[in-house]
């Protein structure tokens, strides 16, 4: 696949699927490194990346939902062209379930299973005061309380010169989208961490009113960024999802 969108770290022209990575906001395909040679034998890892950060880091990056999802379906073809999953962690989440939506409508094949990280159900209204229009010091503070991005990388005025238009379009995105509710045929696994006070019980269960399937939901120790924290669970639960499926 001769395209920036789609990086595959390790090409398994064989494999009986692919599993598609989405990263949270601001994130990037090295989150998901240390996944790679850890899943099944049969499962080729394809981790999505969209303009703004890594080798397409001076494309200007989207700040609608819409433009994300209609990228991702030029390539159709490709993504659907042998059985797949979506992985998605937090807007990487909302990005999976919106992409499948338009499949669904589309009338293409569908991913053969969701898992959604992370991540408060689409059509459930965020709690969260809208943060991605502040000036610069004062986004760079809200960053710093999400403990998503290193205080290093935070602290270095030139590289965050560089990441900040990025993370405003992402945090945009995830601040401002909210799906309108559609019951998928897909089933929909959902990764939690105990300690995301910020994602309402409410707010995770819905996921359950987007697949006709009963969902199953899995909790992690750690916040919000729980999928860094518990590389090693996180990889082994995914492994089992992957199994069911294989």
């Amino acid at each position: 696949m001769n395209t920036k969108l789609f990086v595959i770290p390790k090409p398994n022209p064989n494999a009986k699927l692919r599993l598609f990575c989405f990263p949270y906001a601001g994130g990037s395909p090295a989150i998901f490194m240390p996944w790679v040679g850890l899943l099944p034998n049969e499962v080729e890892l394809v981790f999505v990346q969209f303009p703004g950060r890594g080798a397409r880091m001076t494309e200007t990056a989207y700040t609608d939902m819409q433009h994300k999802v209609d990228e991702l379906l030029t390539h159709q073809a490709y993504i659907t062209e042998k059985p797949f999953a979506f992985f998605g962690h937090s807007l990487g989440s909302r990005v999976i379930f919106e992409t499948t939506k338009r499949l669904v409508a589309l009338g293409a094949p569908l991913p053969v299973h969701l898992i959604a990280s992370g991540s408060r159900a689409p059509h459930t209204n965020s709690n969260k005061t809208q943060t991605y229009h502040l000036p610069h010091d004062e986004f760079v503070a809200e960053l710093l309380k999400l403990n998503g991005t290193p205080k290093e990388l935070l602290e270095h005025k030139e590289l965050m010169e560089l990441l900040i238009p990025l993370l405003r379009a992402d945090f945009q995105i995830a601040e401002c989208y909210q799906a309108q509710p559609v019951s998928l045929p897909c089933p929909i696994t959902v990764f939690h961490g105990y300690d995301d006070i910020e994602i309402s019980a409410e707010q995770l269960h819905g996921w359950q009113d987007l697949s006709k399937h009963k969902i199953d939901i899995h909790y992690f120790n750690g916040g919000h960024f729980f999928i860094n924290q518990c590389k090693e669970e996180v990889i082994s639960q995914v492994n089992q999802v992957l199994r069911k499926i294989l």
